[in-house]
């Protein structure tokens, strides 16, 4: 008997997982990618023994549906440490306070009350224990005001919003106000809680390389152009392709006209400028008047990012940060970063800088009332379409979109016989 046929429209992570669940169930899978290479925005290069990922990156083990769908292990992968440490600058005197997890190392975080209001992190710890328990069908509904409206309900004062939360959530969200919906700072914050930030031992595109192999690389045609006609036709190039059924699994034109950018700046330093395995978010973090929103040292988590003795420097530059001064060109984010990492960092000034890359669709917008949700809905008879901007932006959401775009395959196929 003749296998059915699918073919996919995209080789990031959720066209690659739709492909993996249909190769299994013995369906004849092609997927078409318009780059030169798969993982979409999970993509990793390897320049002078180093490893970087395309926007600083980390997979998240708390989040329950890619916990079973992905072995971390398999991917050799190791964590940092949970909570961060805030850096800040008055009359020339940088000071660094480490928030560690108040509920996996509460010792830990005690010494962060002389720097902070007791009552902020009696609040924090409040919330991961509230938040990180409920199921994720809770954590999306709701409440669809902004994040900062959510976090001034609670009560968190000024300054631990504006020294802490924003700067970490703002290289989260890729956009500097706080103004992504509650329903995602809830997900992302109750998944930190549950879980670990980790990094794969072969960088972030390890992933999706994992699922390429898994599939079979001679089912990619990289590339190339591909158009879905209807459910059942597929223009690749300028040939009209029948097949079995077309799923689409990337963002449409319009989507990504909307779509959040990061700048990334990587350094080469002769050690790591940090202890402890923390993420640095920039305490002083302000739009219109700096750019960092935070700092990382992946060669500390995963040694394998860089060559022995030598480390791997990431800052992370918002998009709308950079376009507040009026920063269009990698020379001048390079400079402005340069700026701001010596005033915590002096010893930078001799770091040498390995790259600047700009990943311009990397998270779709999702403001208040933009109705997040856990299930995309797929009308009958439509194209069937996957990617976290049919959920919400993140692992998590492309996986679970790809899941329901592929059960959908199944039926429509059922149907079909």
């Amino acid at each position: 008997m003749t296998k059915q046929t699918v073919h996919i429209i995209g080789a990031g992570i959720s066209g690659l997982r739709c492909a993996e669940i249909l190769c299994e169930n013995d369906i004849d899978v092609h997927l078409i990618e318009q780059t030169d290479s798969i993982g979409g925005r999970m993509k990793t290069t390897e320049k002078s023994g180093f490893l970087l990922d395309h926007g600083f990156h980390v997979m998240q083990t708390g989040y329950r549906y890619s916990r079973n769908a992905i072995d971390f292990d398999s991917l050799g992968s190791r964590s940092f440490s949970p909570g961060a440490t805030i850096v800040t600058s008055v009359n020339g005197i940088v000071k660094f306070t480490t928030l560690s997890d108040p509920l996996r190392k509460p010792l830990a975080s005690l010494s962060a009350l002389k720097s902070q209001k007791w009552s902020d992190l009696v609040k924090i710890a409040k919330l991961q224990f509230s938040l990180k328990y409920l199921p994720t069908e809770k954590l999306l509904s709701g409440g669809d005001n902004t994040t900062e409206y959510f976090l001034d309900r609670i009560g968190f004062s000024k300054s631990f919003k504006n020294e802490f939360i924003r700067p970490l959530f703002s290289g989260i969200f890729l956009e500097s106000g706080l103004q992504t919906s509650e329903r995602m700072f809830k997900f992302v914050f109750a998944s930190m809680a549950r879980g670990n930030m980790v990094l794969p031992r072969e960088g972030i595109q390890a992933y999706p390389n994992l699922l390429a192999n898994k599939i079979g690389r001679q089912r990619i045609t990289l590339s190339t152009t591909a158009e879905a006609i209807n459910s059942k036709t597929v223009k690749i190039d300028d040939s009209l392709m029948s097949t079995d059924q077309v799923v689409v699994a990337h963002a449409p034109k319009e989507e990504m006209k909307t779509m959040r950018k990061v700048w990334t700046v990587y350094y080469c330093a002769p050690r790591s400028p940090i202890k402890g395995n923390y993420l640095i978010v920039n305490g002083d973090y302000e739009i219109g008047k700096n750019v960092v929103a935070h700092l990382a040292v992946p060669s500390d988590v995963q040694p394998s990012y860089s060559p022995p003795d030598q480390a791997l420097v990431a800052v992370t530059v918002v998009g709308d940060a950079a376009d507040a001064l009026g920063l269009k060109s990698k020379e001048s984010v390079k400079e402005q970063v340069g700026k701001e990492v010596k005033n915590w960092f002096p010893e930078s000034r001799k770091w040498d800088v390995l790259d600047v890359i700009e990943t311009r669709f990397a998270l779709p917008a999702r403001g208040e009332r933009s109705g997040i949700s856990n299930m995309p809905k797929i009308k009958e008879n439509t194209i069937i379409s996957c990617g976290d901007h049919m959920t919400h932006g993140s692992m998590e959401g492309a996986i679970m979109s790809a899941d329901h775009a592929a059960s959908e395959v199944m039926r429509r196929l059922t149907l079909d016989k």
